[in-house]
């Protein structure tokens, strides 16, 4: 009873690494992995050991390469889930690690107080620098935005009855952009981007964006689809156009002209009146 208590419930607050539909999933595509390997292994094992040795010395060998690489794929089934949340998170994983270790390796050899200058130091640059606070900024989004999709799809699978991660997509590539982020995507099996019409509002918000446009990213491949995430209007900002030069009086002022001028528009001081007719056109079969 004591025992049912404490592993039968899950405690307040708990998180699941793996959700219980995709756990029971996986363990049932385990089975079935053990199963095929091992008969497969079993019989081309001990076919090609009959050549060399006694064919029940073969079968027994192969028996047992068979259960070895069964067991091998099973195991390998059965926590991949945790292996591709691990991928999933492998940058934050990696950055953390590089940071503690560099940390670690400059403590051993630079006193403390010129660790934590250098420390401050690299902080104030990270924080304080434009350039090198919009690109990380920029960067850190393309970062989120992957995980805010992948959380997306991984509702929309639930919400389909199916409780597979299976139809999680592939996050290829994901780069800023001036007005937010892009991602490309690759679909796998059970979606559709129409499955997709409708719900930009809805990954707008879970992207924690302002807008989102979902568009086709290939002509030759349907699965592959590119995410367009806005975050700001790079238009909105005023620009002021170098044309405005070209006119004689604000040249030499200090008045920034609100209206760009175009460069096909004639030069300001000449006379339309003095230029030429074009020639009418020939004739053509003696008909005008």
């Amino acid at each position: 009873m004591a025992s049912q208590k404490l592993f039968g419930t899950t405690p307040v607050g708990a998180v699941a690494v793996v959700e219980p539909p995709v756990s029971q999933w996986y363990a049932r595509r385990a089975r079935v992995a053990f199963i095929c390997v091992s008969l497969a292994a079993w019989a081309v094992t001990a076919v090609v050991l009959s050549a060399f040795v006694m064919p029940l010395l073969a079968v027994a060998l192969g028996l047992a390469a068979g259960l070895l690489l069964g067991l091998v794929t099973a195991l390998v089934v059965r926590v991949w889930p945790v292996l591709r949340a691990l991928w999933w998170w492998s940058l934050e994983i990696t950055v953390v690690a590089a940071v503690v270790a560099g940390v670690s390796l400059a403590a051993r050899v630079l006193p403390s107080w010129l660790l934590v200058g250098v420390v401050i130091v690299l902080v104030a640059v990270l924080v304080l620098v434009g350039p090198v606070r919009r690109f990380l900024s920029a960067w850190s989004w393309c970062v989120v935005d992957r995980h805010r999709l992948r959380l997306y799809f991984a509702g929309l699978a639930r919400s389909s009855g199916g409780g597979r991660s299976g139809l999680l997509p592939l996050m290829l590539w994901a780069r800023p952009t001036p007005a937010g982020e892009r991602v490309w995507l690759w679909l796998r099996p059970g979606l559709d981007l129409t499955d997709l019409d409708g719900k930009a509002g809805r990954i707008a918000v879970t992207c924690w964006a302002k807008q989102v446009r979902v568009v086709p990213a290939s002509e030759r491949h349907a699965a592959l689809i590119r995410v367009d995430i806005g975050r700001r209007d790079s238009l909105a900002g005023r620009i002021d156009s170098p044309l405005a030069l070209l006119i004689p009086a604000l040249r030499n002022t200090n008045t920034n002209a609100d209206v760009p001028v175009s460069a096909a528009v004639p030069r300001i001081g000449l006379n339309l009146a003095d230029m030429p007719d074009p020639p009418a056109p020939e004739p053509r079969n003696g008909r005008r």
